[in-house]
């Protein structure tokens, strides 16, 4: 067709290859004018207290809160995983003062919250853990805003369980979130096993008596009672495990068996285990059932060390 206008035929291919390579150009140019800058060009949001930020909403508390939330969800969009810490770091800046911003012109934005909980906190390749800090000043701020929201509470939990490491702020606050309006079964029976990860068995006891007294269902009420045998149990392990420590400090060695440490007059007897097994007491000093395993949320090596966080 192209050679009927004047064109020999050898040179169409030429041609059609010179145009799609200008179309080409065109359209290239014209997706480089829409593209979105780049964060590092982008306006920081600055850092401003929530007295601040208020005022400077105008009025439009609402619709203010929601712009800025709605670019807090573009920035993650952007947000790449397989970047060091520094190359993280503006974008990371940038979503938590966008976040930041969010929720001190509109306290009660409940999504802006949640957001900050499980975004902001993230790995990067070199071993760094960002907006753990953040995210938890922030849900901090949520939960006293929105103290019937379970997710802020659950949240707040799984950040100072496995990130920082509180298991008793960990328990006390996946309690929190059992108790509300929504919350999953499950939250109870792990309130109770983060808490008795942390020491702190009288609340846990306390939590799981409220909560198998208010169980409606028959496999609720076995579970319930199953986790009160447990926490016995590690009340149990916990006394051992202290006289083990004491014939340790005046023997300077383990005892053999815990049988020693009622001949030394340390311990009055060894209590049964309630599910039938037997405590023993291993070369480094600790007890456990030969049965049943300990109420621990991680393993010895499951907290992850050599990270930092941020």
């Amino acid at each position: 067709m192209f050679a009927a206008k004047g064109l020999p035929r050898t040179a169409v291919p030429a041609v059609a290859v010179a145009f799609a390579a200008a179309l080409t150009g065109a359209a290239r140019r014209h997706g480089e004018r829409l593209r979105p800058p780049a964060v590092e060009t982008q306006l920081e949001v600055p850092a401003m207290p929530a007295d601040v930020a208020r005022p400077l909403a105008f009025g439009f508390h609402s619709m203010v809160a929601d712009l800025t939330f709605l670019q807090a969800i573009q920035v993650l969009a952007l947000r790449k995983s397989d970047v060091t810490y520094e190359r993280a770091l503006p974008q990371d800046r940038l979503l938590e003062r966008l976040l930041t911003y969010t929720v001190h012109v509109d306290p009660k934005f409940a999504g802006a919250y949640r957001l900050a909980g499980s975004a902001l906190p993230h790995e990067t390749i070199d071993r760094k853990v960002t907006g753990v800090l953040a995210a938890h000043q922030l849900l901090r701020e949520g939960v006293r805003e929105l103290p019937g929201d379970w997710n802020l509470f659950f949240l707040l939990g799984f950040l100072e369980s496995y990130y920082l490491g509180d298991m008793k702020e960990a328990g006390a606050h996946f309690g929190r979130a059992a108790t509300l309006p929504g919350g999953p079964a499950y939250l109870g029976l792990l309130a109770t096993r983060v808490e008795a990860h942390g020491g702190d068995l009288a609340t846990a006891t306390r939590l799981a008596e409220t909560m198998a007294a208010q169980a409606q269902e028959e496999d609720a009420r076995k579970q319930w009672a199953e986790r009160l045998v447990l926490l016995r149990e590690e009340r149990d392990i916990l006394a051992l495990e202290a006289a083990v420590e004491q014939y340790q400090e005046r023997r300077g060695r383990v005892p053999p068996t815990l049988q020693a440490i009622v001949a030394a007059g340390l311990l009055r007897y060894v209590p049964a285990e309630p599910h039938g097994a037997t405590y023993l007491v291993d070369e480094d000093g600790s007890v456990h059932p030969t049965v049943v395993r300990r109420l621990r949320v991680f393993g010895d090596n499951a907290m992850q060390s050599g990270r930092e966080v941020h």
